[in-house]
């Protein structure tokens, strides 16, 4: 049996949904890849510290006589790959190893034959690039694939897969039951619907009318949240000459949005509330996006729903709002294109590719 599912490679997180009966699976690992060993020999502190709750390793993935480590705490294992180029979307390693880590979770391993519904910025499929990508994605990605994942072995058949636009997931999450099919009222269908969907690295502006997509309204840009990310590097390193990873920006920037209180970072002496410098790095960021899609939408009222997705929304939705009053938030936006494109996936009328 081949099993339909989604991907939805974001720079910040690499998510795979899948429908299971009357639920969507997802499984979200943070696009972090580095190349190092978790085994740290005869190192250790002797229980000085006394016993302390083990933290979670990065899953180790070796294919082809490589080795990566993925997810969470790549950073206190090794350096982070900070590729955020296109290409890096069609093939290369890092893409190889996040993609095997996110559907080993999925899947479970195993001997699994999948369809894969694959989400890609629009950018990048609206531009002259869409058909070389997708020649590269295809080129290595359907097909047989043998890995380990912490050294349990698990083997992959990719026997199709089909490209969509991201945003497009969150416009079928709003719209469609879990077969793929319409479930709103037929009006809905007809009146047109914008999706502002904004990751780390990418700000996408999607738009449908009658059942079409409206090229007027439809537009991307590198307008994501790597841009208040690579502030705040800016801003650290020269208040405290302490280097940041962009991924560690990142990762300050969620506990911002997830807590108040305090930011602590560590720097020489101690450590710093890096609260305030947070929020400078989102208020320039904010200005970018929001006269960004101020000049694509105006203020939005031409559109009946406007749809807000992404983990850039959760930080920035406050200031959206100034400009777009009307817009709805998705809930978990950070996954709503994932769980989309796994219900676009149970169509029976898909044509794989």
């Amino acid at each position: 049996m081949t099993r339909n599912i989604a991907l939805d490679p974001g720079f910040g997180g690499f998510k795979a949904a899948e429908v299971q009966g009357e639920t969507i699976k997802v499984e979200t690992l943070p696009s972090v890849v580095g190349v190092g060993e978790t085994d740290l020999g005869g190192l250790d502190l002797a229980g000085v510290t006394g016993k302390r709750r083990r933290a979670r390793l990065p899953y180790r993935i070796e294919f082809q006589g490589l080795s990566y480590l993925v997810g969470e705490r790549v950073a206190d294992y090794a350096r982070p790959v900070e590729r955020l180029d296109f290409l890096r979307l069609s093939n290369g390693p890092e893409l190889r190893a996040l993609t095997y880590a996110t559907l080993w979770r999925l899947v479970d391993g195993g001997e699994v034959a999948l369809n894969v519904v694959m989400g890609l910025p629009v950018e990048v499929l609206q531009g002259t690039e869409a058909k070389p990508t997708m020649r590269s994605l295809r080129g290595w990605l359907v097909g047989e694939h043998v890995f380990t994942v912490n050294g349990h072995e698990a083997h992959l058949t990719v026997k199709a897969i089909r490209p969509m636009a991201q945003p497009v997931g969150a416009f079928l999450e709003w719209g469609v039951d879990l077969k793929g099919q319409w479930a709103r009222d037929k009006s809905d269908f007809m009146l047109p619907v914008a999706v502002l969907d904004l990751g780390f690295n990418t700000l996408d502006l999607f738009t449908v009318k009658g059942g079409e997509v409206n090229a007027r309204y439809t537009r991307g840009d590198t307008l994501g949240m790597r841009r208040a990310a690579t502030t705040l590097v800016e801003s650290v390193k020269r208040q405290y000459r302490r280097g940041l990873s962009l991924h560690e920006a990142d990762a300050l920037m969620r506990e911002y949005i997830e807590a108040p209180g305090p930011v602590l970072l560590a720097v020489a002496g101690g450590q710093e509330n890096v609260r305030p410098l947070i929020r400078t790095a989102l208020d320039v960021a904010a200005g970018e996006v929001v006269s960004f899609v101020e000049q694509a939408w105006g203020n939005g009222r031409q559109f009946s729903h406007l749809l807000m997705t992404g983990g850039g929304c959760l930080a920035l939705g406050g200031r959206l709002r100034r400009l777009l009053p009307h817009a709805d938030l998705l809930p978990d936006p950070v996954t709503a294109n994932a769980r989309g494109l796994a219900r676009l996936a149970q169509r029976d009328d898909l044509v794989w590719r």
